[in-house]
């Protein structure tokens, strides 16, 4: 299967396409050891994951890597989506492999979480001097 991929793309973009389903692979098996070390892995949402989840990401990156070899604009096309998707799966990695190795539960790198309660105010005293 993969030299029949292989015949039709070019080989900086097969090589590309490799390390990207790759990084998916690894956020996957990452995702499945949190939820087996959380214990709220279900065998039975699996299938649904992976429809929902991983093919959308596959057949994309796979269909701009097929018509890459055609057309320079979805060439362009494929390598700034490749490069997003390696971006996002990266911070998922990072922040699974956190979870699984120090057992700290944390935010994904990419939300911003804001501050639940607002600072209390500065109230200068009569010792504060303006300019020093």
């Amino acid at each position: 299967m993969l030299n029949l991929i292989k015949s039709f793309v070019s080989p900086m973009a097969f090589t590309t396409l490799l390390a990207v389903l790759s990084l998916i692979l690894a956020d996957s098996v990452f995702g499945v050891l949190v939820s087996l070390r959380n214990g709220d892995f279900n065998l039975s949402k699996l299938p649904r994951f992976v429809e929902t989840s991983l093919l959308p990401y596959i057949g994309g990156l796979l269909v701009l890597a097929l018509f890459s070899y055609s057309n320079t604009a979805l060439g362009a096309l494929f390598f700034t989506t490749t490069t997003t998707v390696t971006a996002k799966f990266l911070a998922d990695i990072v922040t699974k492999a956190t979870q699984l190795f120090s057992g700290i539960q944390i935010q994904s790198p990419i939300t911003v979480a804001q501050p639940k309660t607002t600072p209390a105010p500065v109230t200068p005293t009569s010792e504060t001097v303006l300019g020093q």
